[in-house]
């Protein structure tokens, strides 16, 4: 499976999980892009939860 993040329609964060590979550019770190990166991750990761928990029986829908 392969994860991407866009930003203005341009990839600015990948993984792949079955090669093992990702990008990414120590000048986010700097400029503040890695915390959003991350809570975009966080955010997308707190779905996929509440819909595999919908799927299992008991769903729990997050705001």
């Amino acid at each position: 499976m392969k994860v991407s993040i866009e930003l203005n329609d341009e990839v600015i964060w990948s993984r792949d999980e079955k090669k093992g590979e990702g990008m990414a550019s120590v000048r986010y770190i700097k400029d503040g892009t890695q915390q959003k990166i991350i809570t975009a991750l966080e955010s997308a990761l707190s779905q996929a939860k509440a819909e595999a928990s919908c799927w299992s029986g008991s769903c729990l829908i997050a705001s």
